[in-house]
């Protein structure tokens, strides 16, 4: 006979449903955990951040820190570090856990996410944090403003998500440094950190590492400004992902460009040792307005400027109201609604067809690999049937 649980007459137990909402609930509150409220900070001071950082540090070599710890790392001149204990714990910075014999702290992503924020405030990188303009599964992008009032975007690594568990096996660079010693019998054996927060700085780590040196080599991607813990703060880049593209927005010719830059870019790539390993349409930023480079190259904070923001959206003719004293009027509204003066950004090149050139980004880089990696072979040419897969099916562009 058929198992139970695959013959359809049957409906699910009492013991199932209960473990499908468990699995649901858990699901829900570990992204409600990672939502960034950083009002939370108007309210902190000096004492506050002392008593995060002796976490974080006591956590390197406990899943829970006792508070006797606790106190003796943040060495408070008057006390009352269970006080701001707390307090931290109120506003969900921290988690308590008795199971362990003791009273145990960690940390938690709200207050890994403070850690970052103040450190790049003090150092004069952020000044103010907006919306939430991309999630995925591995990160949370929003968009910020520098002290000048540039806009910046912020990169949150977020690994350890339920989709994505598996990391530690898919991703080797986690053990570079995960080595212990056995000092009495002379032993080496690598163990893997105990915290997906730390894990995620590993990866934010990286993929500063890889985008500062591409960047400094003059491959299309943002500009690098600066990084903290698992935070990445990058410049602003006109465009939106290329999987949001349409067919009936661009034409042959354009598709055809963009199809051979992200090919360029991987080939390109490997010529210099590198494999991106993630090259698809959601790693590929296109500006099909073709100004990107030209408008950007003048703001000196890497972010995009006024005039630059300004016609980020997509422009569009409509019809004026009417007027007593002249006659119907054309304007050109942006993407916001606002009627748009000033002229647009020239291209800074245009196709044969007299089309202006899309420009491509590419973005993501902390699971790049070495083409001396055992697997580089096969990666590479994953990369690029995605890319034919999608052009072909996606964009209706047959490469060469």
């Amino acid at each position: 006979p058929l198992p139970r649980r695959s013959r359809p007459d049957f409906p699910p137990t009492a013991y199932e449903k209960a473990e499908t909402n468990r699995k649901t609930q858990s699901l829900r509150r570990s992204y409600k955990t990672m939502k960034l409220d950083p009002t939370v900070m108007r309210t902190m001071n000096r004492q506050d951040y002392r008593v995060l950082a002796a976490v974080e540090t006591g956590m390197k070599n406990h899943a829970l820190v006792p508070s006797q710890l606790i106190g003796s790392i943040a060495t408070l001149r008057h006390g009352g570090t269970h006080k701001i204990l707390s307090s931290l714990l109120r506003d969900k910075l921290l988690s308590h856990d008795r199971s362990c014999g003791y009273d145990g702290y960690r940390l938690t992503n709200s207050g890994y996410d403070i850690l970052a924020l103040h450190n790049l405030k003090t150092r004069g990188l952020i000044s103010a944090l907006g919306d939430r303009i991309g999630t995925g599964k591995e990160s949370d992008v929003y968009v910020a403003a520098s002290p000048t009032g540039r806009q910046i975007v912020l990169k949150f690594h977020r690994l350890g998500r339920t989709s994505f568990r598996d990391v530690k096996k898919k991703r080797d660079y986690f053990m570079v440094n995960a080595v212990s010693k056995n000092m009495k019998k002379g032993m080496k054996f690598k163990s893997q950190p105990n915290s997906w927060l730390f894990l995620s700085r590993i990866s934010a780590l990286k993929e500063f590492a890889f985008m500062k040196a591409l960047h400094q080599v003059g491959y299309p991607t943002p500009n690098p400004l600066g990084h903290n813990r698992h935070v990445v703060v990058m410049g602003l880049v006109r465009g939106v992902p290329l999987y949001q593209v349409r067919s009936n927005r661009l034409s042959p010719d354009q598709s055809r460009s963009v199809f051979e830059q992200s090919t360029s870019l991987a080939i390109r790539l490997a010529r210099h040792g590198l494999v991106h390993c993630d090259l698809n349409e959601f790693n590929l930023m296109v500006d099909l307005s073709g100004v990107q480079e030209k408008v950007a190259c003048d703001d000196e904070d890497g972010g995009a400027g006024e005039h630059y923001v300004r016609h980020s959206g997509m422009s569009v003719d409509t019809r004026g109201a009417l007027s007593a004293h002249g006659p119907l009027q054309r304007h050109r509204l942006d993407g916001t609604g606002e009627i748009v003066t000033e002229a647009p950004p020239v291209p800074a090149e245009l196709l044969e067809n007299g089309e202006a050139k899309p420009i491509v980004t590419l973005i993501d880089f902390p699971q790049m690999v070495s083409t001396r990696h055992p697997n580089a072979r096969e990666l590479f040419e994953r990369d690029l049937k995605c890319l034919e897969r999608f052009f072909v099916k996606k964009l209706k562009c047959v490469p060469e």
